[in-house]
């Protein structure tokens, strides 16, 4: 598993503002499990290497790729089938950290680091145990927590030591079948999550029966052309697509 504190920083890494920047990118399931096949790895994977895909055009785009690969945190759900005293819709999740093998300009190699590096996170996920990575929280009353977030922002902190982690990227499986709402069909969604201090982007990725909806949300000053990471998703998709065509 990737460590915190290893990531390199980029732009979008520093003391975050209140304001946000929103934008969406629309890609196809079916490409999406199509080089899934291809290369034998998961969805989840090739979700991952397009998201490292698009994040390396723009940052090259901007001169501003680093040498050392981009790390993520990536939310995963720890629920059990037999688990107890949770209400219906509840969440239990934990997380990992996901190196993005962004160093790498071949697309089907950088596909297959992070397939590899996802394998032993889950490993080294599933030795902790997940009851030992969701408890520590508890040790840690809410209220001294909260303050000494507060000072953290206050004081930029997180200008002043190397990121813990660059993005947050979470990946989740949605309806197959069409929602309706007042009896208008459903056509799009837009999945946004948290963006936290040090880390002033969030990439979340829905799947809704055919496609998939990726919900870009950044702090505004760190990625005020937030619309320019999203075209990038198509061209990480097409690059992959190619790939797949040759090597079958």
């Amino acid at each position: 598993m990737a460590t915190p504190f290893t990531a390199p920083r980029t732009s979008f890494n520093g003391a975050i503002t209140p304001h946000r920047n929103v934008a969406v990118a629309n890609l196809s399931l079916d490409d999406v499990k199509s080089i899934k096949r291809a290369f034998g790895t998961t969805v989840n994977d090739v979700v991952l290497a397009l998201c490292s895909g698009a994040l390396r055009r723009y940052l090259q785009g901007r001169d501003a790729l680093p040498e050392t690969s981009l790390i993520a945190v990536v939310p995963i759900s720890v629920r059990t089938p037999d688990a107890e005293g949770d209400g219906e819709g509840s969440n239990q999740v934990s997380a990992m950290f996901a190196n993005l093998a962004s160093d790498l300009e071949d697309p089907v190699a950088r596909l297959r680091a992070i397939a590899e590096g996802t394998r032993g996170a889950k490993e080294e996920h599933n030795a902790i145990g997940a009851a030992m990575l969701q408890d520590w929280a508890e040790f840690a009353a809410p209220a001294v927590f909260a303050r000494a977030s507060r000072l953290y922002s206050s004081m930029r902190l997180a200008d002043r030591h190397r990121p813990i982690h660059n993005v947050i990227i979470s990946n989740v499986p949605g309806p197959p079948f069409p929602l309706y709402f007042a009896g208008a069909r459903l056509v799009t969604l837009c999945p946004l999550g948290p963006v936290m201090e040090g880390a002033g982007l969030n990439i979340t990725v829905l799947s809704y029966m055919d496609s998939i909806d990726v919900g870009l949300i950044a702090c505004r000053e760190l990625i005020p052309d937030l619309w320019a990471l999203a075209g990038a998703f198509g061209e990480s998709v097409d690059e992959l697509k190619q790939a797949a065509k040759a090597s079958s």
